[in-house]
């Protein structure tokens, strides 16, 4: 009896100290490279559910890929081939409540639903009139979806019903104003103002980032209160997409043309005080499997991001793309929660 309760006591160990996806014997590990669609570079991603991911295109593809098997399929083909014209792609979100997708971008001052597992299309929203502004990134709370608008100073508040129902029309969409150095020259200024976003475990406050001045902000969406967050340590860089858990925001920062080593390629990480109001600037995540990272999801202890490759073209105007292309998600580990 000894014997068995000594075993059954190293089971329970191991199954401690392993990884969740290790605890079943013969489990394939999850790799660290995960390749997404060729030839159709990326912007926003999410992860959905179970380990599969979305990686969004700013020609309006969406690849779905399974992170642990690296299978994937064209969710929504490209829905315009001209650069000039397309409806650029840019944060993604799943509402685990319904399985919906959330699309945040084109210059038509759109946002958009889809269904995560058929791909079809649910709503589309019109959050600003087209060409005024450019809707960027989004984070899901309990009853609202948040919207930033990169040249606009303001966010967007989409209301959700109980169990994350929608809305069938835009006539619930209202407006959080944000400080005056958000407004930015859609003719004159190099994106952007108001991009990543992220909510509090709570829901009840919004982290905000403005990428040209890498400075954070808390949002209170209840009040409309925005007031910076002082850190220990400025940030650097350009301020991309999101990530938060717990306390701990993880930042993705590309690196600025003409790419490494002239700037960060890697993600920030800033532990927030109570109160979101001040936080330390903790680390900064660099690995050589980084190429102009864009967005990215946690799943369990790893940070998934994408990599946009930005060095390659220009992200509104890109020209061809060299043959045979190839895009990939890195996994990053994470300190446990």
């Amino acid at each position: 009896m000894k014997k068995i309760f000594t075993t059954l006591l190293s089971i329970a160990l191991i199954a401690l100290i392993l990884p969740t996806q290790f605890t079943i014997a013969g489990d394939k590990p999850f790799p660290k490279i995960v390749n997404t669609l060729p030839d159709s570079y990326p912007e926003g991603f999410a992860i959905g559910k179970g380990h599969t991911a979305y990686n969004g295109s700013p020609l309006g593809s969406i690849y779905k890929v399974d992170l642990r098997s690296g299978q994937g399929e064209v969710l929504v083909p490209v829905q315009d081939p001209d650069p000039f014209t397309a409806c650029v792609i840019l944060g993604m979100r799943v509402d685990p409540r319904t399985n919906y997708l959330f699309i945040a971008g084109c210059f038509n001052g759109n946002a958009f639903v889809y269904d995560a597992d058929t791909g079809a299309l649910i709503m589309e929203y019109f959050l600003t009139p087209a060409f005024t502004g450019v809707v960027n990134d989004l984070t899901i709370t309990k009853d609202a979806v948040y919207f930033t608008d990169s040249f606009r100073p303001v966010l967007y508040r989409l209301p959700l019903s109980e169990n994350g129902g929608i809305s069938l029309d835009s006539s619930g969409i209202t407006e959080i104003p944000l400080p005056a150095e958000f407004e930015l020259d859609i003719n004159s200024d190099f994106c952007c103002g108001g991009n990543g976003i992220v909510s509090t475990p709570n829901g009840k406050t919004l982290i905000i980032g403005h990428s040209n001045l890498a400075q954070l902000y808390r949002v209170d969406p209840a009040t409309g209160d925005v007031d910076p967050i002082v850190l220990d340590t400025p940030l650097a860089g350009f301020l991309d997409g999101f990530a938060m858990q717990g306390d701990t925001l993880y930042i993705m920062t590309p690196y600025d043309p003409p790419g490494p080593p002239d700037s960060i390629d890697g993600i920030q990480v800033v532990e927030l005080d109570k109160g979101n109001l001040s936080g330390t600037l903790v680390e900064i995540i660099t690995d050589p499997d980084l190429d102009g990272v864009a967005s990215g999801a946690i799943f369990g202890n790893s940070l998934y991001v994408n990599n946009a490759r930005y060095v390659l073209f220009d992200l509104f105007f890109p020209g061809p793309f060299p043959p045979d292309t190839q895009y990939w998600l890195t996994k990053l580990g994470i300190r446990p929660k």
